[in-house]
């Protein structure tokens, strides 16, 4: 048996789940004493309805509350400062973040502000946070990012010439609750779905071959990776399955713990660098790298790769074990087929941009935790297969 390596485990938000989780929103704001809440959430969702519930609870409850929702579906660095100052005028002593992964990013960024001072800018990297943010509620309305209970934020830099992801991380703007309600996915467009339920797979399976990996996050994304595969399509092809929903939400949520505990690779930054630059929707950026990054990092930890192929469902009984690890490929590109997801050229990327955004992608601090040592030749050969359409005819 091999000897398990010293690790650390903590998950500080508390995490209330299941239908109808919502509609205790009130008894949270008053558990924590806040009397003056900021509510940060998008434009579609309030457009959409979506806060009439959370608004009532705090009307009735004669709850002084604010909305932010001028936050774009890949945060910048000016939402973040808004929000901050909004926070600050109004005097907020919580924030309460509704959607999916940009308004919760948006408002740990936003909190973290108000106790620590300075600029966004200020604390883009790894721990460099000093103080705890404003208490944060977080409302997750997608089955994919895992903001909800995670230590991460991604925020767009427009303070460059060409926009740039910047990574924050730190356990000080974690957020103190999570109600996790899958009910509020039912609305969610096909397309959506789809793509934020493949950016909770890249957390789930990325977190599992990460160099920082540890024991019990690996048990809990291999759930997840099960949970995600089974339930992702039945969900994108039938929005009202709420079995599906359920397992789909629970699946995000347990690939956001994993996250929240080791870190993404070679998918993560790939799909950083053509959002920040194209504005391109994480979850999509996630789906158009999936498999060339497998493929990559393949050779680097098989024996993972075989137990990412076997929560997939895939058959890999009596299989070399390099044959049988490529099997968790072809798990990835059945799912793409039937999501029907774009590819790079479909979301407007030029060939000319492959080397600068090979360069983007070597300088996220996320390439560390990649298996396999990454390197710039290598990025752009990715990005080579990924406008082609590399896997579109394989037969696997």
């Amino acid at each position: 048996m091999n000897k398990t390596e010293p690790f650390s485990f903590f998950v500080p938000t508390r995490i209330e789940y299941g239908a109808g989780k919502v509609s205790q929103l009130i008894d949270e704001v008053k558990g924590l004493n806040a009397k003056r809440p900021l509510i940060v959430t998008d434009k579609g969702l309030v457009k959409a309805g979506a806060l009439k519930g959370i608004e009532e609870q705090l009307k009735e409850n004669n709850i002084e509350f604010t909305v932010f929702s001028d936050v774009e579906s890949n945060p910048r660095d000016t939402n973040v400062e808004k929000a901050a100052d909004l926070a600050r005028e109004h005097k907020a002593d919580l924030m309460i973040g509704v959607g999916g992964g940009s308004p919760m990013d948006t408002a740990k960024c936003a909190g973290m502000l108000i106790t620590n001072g300075g600029r966004i800018e200020d604390w883009y990297g790894y721990y460099k946070i000093k103080k705890q943010g404003l208490p944060l509620i977080t409302i997750p309305t997608t089955a994919g990012t895992g903001s909800e209970v995670s230590i991460w934020a991604v925020i767009t830099n427009t303070k460059k010439e060409k926009h740039v992801k910047e990574v924050l991380g730190s356990q000080l703007m974690c957020p103190t609750v999570a109600l996790v309600d899958p009910l509020l996915t039912v609305g969610l467009p096909p397309h959506l779905t789809a793509y934020t339920g493949m950016d909770a797979l890249s957390h789930a399976i990325e977190g599992y071959f990460s160099l920082v990996a540890e024991p019990i996050a690996d048990a809990i994304a291999l759930s997840a990776i099960e949970l995600i595969t089974n339930n992702l399509a039945p969900a994108v092809l039938n929005g009202n399955n709420l079995e599906a929903r359920d397992n789909m939400m629970l699946g995000s949520l347990m690939a956001g713990i994993v996250l929240g505990v080791t870190d993404c690779g070679a998918i993560h930054c790939l799909g950083h660098a053509i959002g920040g630059l194209y504005d391109v929707h994480h979850g999509l950026a996630m789906a158009i790298f999936f498999p060339y990054v497998m493929e990559y990092n393949l050779g680097a930890c098989p024996e993972r790769f075989v137990n990412i192929a076997k929560a997939m469902g895939e058959n890999v009984n009596g299989l070399p074990i390099m044959e049988a690890a490529e099997k968790s490929i072809d798990g990835i590109i059945k799912l793409l087929r039937i999501l029907r997801i774009p590819t790079l050229k479909d979301v407007g990327v030029k060939e000319q941009d492959f080397k600068e955004l090979a360069k983007l992608t070597l300088a996220d601090e996320t390439s560390l935790a990649n298996p396999r040592k990454m390197t710039l030749e290598d990025m752009m050969e990715i990005f080579r297969d990924a406008y082609k359409d590399k896997f579109k005819t394989a037969v696997r």
